[in-house]
């Protein structure tokens, strides 16, 4: 079977530099933080967790600055394993518009990743709209941060106003499920181009709607995902433990992704 976990990003130090000192790992994830490996050593923990590709997500703010080319350089060396999604700093203005064209043409990268809590705006403020704007014309989706470590610039009502400006765009609330579980499946329930990713939380009190909306209404919108290095890559296996309709479980892990990210296979 092919899995395609949706936020997947390698514990290399180049990466969990960004996260010294920044979380208490068993408080707020539920497992122990990883320990900094080598490219290959994530690369082989997929094989050994049954993922076929991860996709890199970014982050770049004014609290986060990760480096983008680090990201392609690493799609690079395993171009059939990972699929890099650039981070962008809203607040650099015509920059990151800019920025945008030059990842997703020039280095390859499948969409964006926003943190909009980082700057204290919700999904739909209109400091954000070009950036929106440059995604549908390269017809390339936008992730942004959810869940509830964000607080409200999480909210689905944001979204939800966005998408209604925007109904081409393409976006994926990743953790987007908890605590506002029915909400979020509402939102994407209602918008044709919203798609649910809802990892680390899938499992929280409250949280077991998703897998009801995951296995009926919107088992074309659901993406799975492990968000490794926050939870481990081996959630793929108590998210296969739910009594999935058979003919769902491919699209959960596999098809609903391969389409939206427009993969030769999908």
């Amino acid at each position: 079977m092919r899995v395609i976990d949706f936020r997947a990003r390698p514990n290399t130090k180049e990466y969990m530099d960004l996260y010294q000192g920044k979380h208490d790992w068993e408080v707020y994830f539920r497992c122990p933080k990883p320990e900094p490996q080598t490219l290959s050593d994530f690369i082989a923990a997929l094989d050994q967790a049954g993922v076929t590709q991860a996709v890199f997500t970014g982050r770049r703010s004014p609290l986060r600055k990760f480096s983008n080319e680090y990201i392609a350089e690493s799609v690079q060396a395993y171009p059939d394993r990972l699929i890099g999604f650039a981070g962008i700093d809203p607040t650099q203005g015509s920059a990151a518009v800019k920025e945008i064209e030059a990842v997703i043409s020039g280095l390859g990268m499948k969409g964006i990743a926003l943190d909009p809590h980082h700057i204290k705006v919700y999904p739909d403020d209109r400091l954000l709209y070009p950036l929106y704007y440059k995604c549908v014309d390269l017809d390339v989706p936008v992730i942004f941060t959810m869940g509830p470590l964000v607080g409200r610039w999480g909210s689905p009502a944001a979204v939800d106003r966005l998408a209604e400006d925007i109904p081409s765009l393409k976006i994926v609330c990743s953790h987007g499920n908890w605590p506002q579980v029915t909400e979020y499946i509402a939102l994407a329930y209602r918008h044709e181009n919203v798609y649910l990713e809802a990892s680390i939380y899938l499992y929280l009190p409250g949280g077991e709607p998703i897998f009801d909306a995951a296995n009926t209404i919107l088992q074309d919108k659901i993406l799975y995902a492990s968000a490794f290095p926050f939870r481990p890559l081996d959630d793929l296996q108590r998210f296969l433990k739910y009594p999935f309709d058979e003919k769902v479980v491919e699209k959960l892990v596999h098809g609903n992704a391969a389409r939206l990210l427009k993969l030769n296979d999908g």
